[in-house]
């Protein structure tokens, strides 16, 4: 790729979420006025592109309230040193949408404080494409839940979360259980967490909910120290309902630990009975002989919940590919269990599954279509045969003659490894073992690396 288009598709990374590429139309319901915060804004100013606020004043509606249902509020290149708390409220008819601004990368960064980053508390909101990181250097020793601070956390009903990109914070989206109606899309979460004395701590999510529904579908997620979804309860402390996982790409959840192993995906926990739980369409990854469960739903212990499906996951490895706890009703069917330990339940269910060791021979390969930007997909690769490259068939996604960028998520902000004119049928991507990012602190990702065998991409529009 030419210096030029290595620019086109940086700009394309900073700007794939704000509906701005290859002349693409926003498909949030942006109605109203636009406003803008930068990170050398002012609480003095009007909010205006010359004038404008800085964040804490923009999440509380600008000076004088300006900001109202339907309105934007676009976020300029630059950091921002939180922790920030969100007060917008849209309405159901007219969100408030707070977006990166085009070809601007906008980053919150909560730099070591002890409280949360990023706090919502206004209902009909949205959230859209901006980083959300935590710039702090400790990452041991300590078994307090503040010790690295929640990065995106929910305190309100009706709200969105598009396609951001969160790292290096405790975790990573926390949804707390009394607020229904939330929907965590397109994201890609990684290296969440940090080493405690007794085990890794931190988790990519952490999903409640009274009474749903929560919606965590197609993020990415990768190298946390604890679980990558989380969807867990103490006793007391809320429930678990109507919570649907569904799409996401999920792998080595808990490698960043160094004494303790967790799932990919959890969903069950101490407060029963969790109820109208869906896990459906994932796609995860371990290496060979990693010892934690891959997929579990419900606890090991004796808690009876209601009901749940689990359907069309695509798991490799772990000890026990997919692991059902108690249930009263269950729906466990077309799952492909390979190259793990199976399947294990407690449940007395008639459990259809394709069991088998890992293949040695071709690929699989999924392209997970972004429902909110026209041109973006997740791509994942299970390449059994090692293949110096894969073949991927991106018709659905691109038109000919749109121009587009490839990147390995593991290298977001690198170069990236395809790109160019789209001319039809499939692009071709290289399987390469890429070095995972390393987690803020450490000099190198404790992670294992996951190429040939394994890799996952994110497809652009780019700009012509």
């Amino acid at each position: 790729m030419t210096a030029r288009g290595i620019a086109a598709a940086l700009y394309a990374l900073t700007a794939l979420t704000t509906g701005r590429l290859a002349g693409q139309a926003s498909t949030a319901p942006v109605k109203g006025a636009g406003f803008y915060a930068s990170p050398d804004g002012s609480a003095g100013g009007d909010g205006s592109r010359m004038r404008p606020w800085d964040l804490a004043t923009a999440l509380t509606g600008g000076s004088g309230r300006r900001v109202q249902p339907g309105d934007t509020v676009w976020l300029r290149g630059g950091t921002y040193r939180g922790p920030f708390h969100s007060t917008l409220t849209g309405t159901a008819a007219a969100p408030i949408v707070v977006r990166q601004y085009p070809g601007e990368r906008a980053i919150i960064d909560g730099a070591g404080s002890l409280n949360d980053t990023f706090v919502v508390r206004g209902a009909y909101a949205i959230f859209w494409g901006f980083e959300v990181v935590n710039t702090d250097r400790t990452r041991c020793c300590s078994t307090s839940s503040n010790f690295r601070a929640d990065m995106v956390t929910n305190y309100a009903p009706h709200t969105k979360f598009v396609n951001l990109i969160v790292h290096d914070g405790g975790p990573g989206f926390f949804v707390s259980t009394t607020y229904p109606d939330v929907e965590i899309y397109g994201s890609i979460v990684y290296n969440i967490g940090y080493q405690g004395p007794d085990r890794g701590h931190g988790h990519a999510m952490y999903i409640k909910s009274d009474v749903g529904p929560v919606l965590v579908r197609d993020n990415i997620m990768f190298n946390q120290f604890g679980f990558g979804v989380h969807e867990y309860t103490d006793a007391g402390s809320g429930q678990l309902r109507n919570i649907h996982v569904e799409g996401n790409v999920v792998f080595n959840s808990g490698l960043l630990s160094n004494n303790s192993q967790s799932a990919n995906i959890l969903a069950g926990g101490g407060q029963a009975p969790a109820d109208g739980i869906t896990v459906t369409d994932n796609m995860t990854y371990y290496p060979p002989g990693y010892g934690a469960k891959n997929i579990q739903v419900g606890p090991v212990s004796g808690l009876s919940n209601g009901s749940m499906t689990v359907r069309n996951n695509y798991a490799i490895g772990g000890s026990t590919s997919l692991y059902v706890g108690h249930w009263r009703h269950a729906v466990v069917d077309g799952n492909t269990l390979l190259g793990g330990g199976g399947i294990d339940t407690r449940t007395d269910l008639h459990a259809t599954a394709r069991v088998a060791p890992t293949p040695s021979t071709g690929t699989t390969v999924l392209v997970r279509r972004n429902a909110y930007e026209p041109g973006r997909a997740n791509i994942i690769v299970y390449n059994w045969s090692g293949l110096a490259t894969a073949a991927v068939d991106v018709s659905k996604v691109l038109h000919v003659g749109e121009r587009y960028a490839v990147w390995n998520v593991q290298d977001l902000f690198g170069t990236p490894v395809a790109g160019g004119t789209y001319d039809g049928g499939s692009i071709i991507l290289p399987m390469t073992a890429v070095p995972p990012p390393p987690p803020i602190g450490m000099a190198s990702s404790p992670a294992p690396v996951t190429g040939p065998l394994f890799n996952v991409f994110l497809l652009a529009r780019t700009p012509r």
